[in-house]
């Protein structure tokens, strides 16, 4: 699954709900909407390599690579309360 890397922490957090913790979760550089076309162009080919390594590996090589990505944020937001970045979460008591 293509996803922008600002929702990847949600994507897995799905994805484990769903019993697909292994599902492969390829991010493209957040944001997505509002650029320009060049600039979308650079965001999908740099994921190309990525997106056909994933086509062409066995399901079960590819749920290994990928069951670890995104998992700490996630845990913490499955958690409840938490915003998250690539590199930290910040607890909200009132959410959580």
């Amino acid at each position: 699954m293509l996803c922008s890397d600002e929702f990847g922490p949600l994507g897995r957090a799905e994805a484990q709900v769903l019993g697909l913790g292994g599902l492969p979760l390829i991010p493209l550089p957040h944001p997505l909407a509002g650029n320009a076309a060049d600039l979308v162009r650079a965001k999908g080919l740099a994921v190309a390599d990525e997106v056909l390594h994933a086509l062409t590996t066995p399901a079960d090589q590819l749920a290994d690579e990928h069951r670890g990505r995104f998992v700490r944020l996630t845990q913490r937001r499955l958690a409840g309360g938490a915003v998250c970045t690539d590199e930290s979460c910040a607890i909200d008591l009132a959410l959580g």
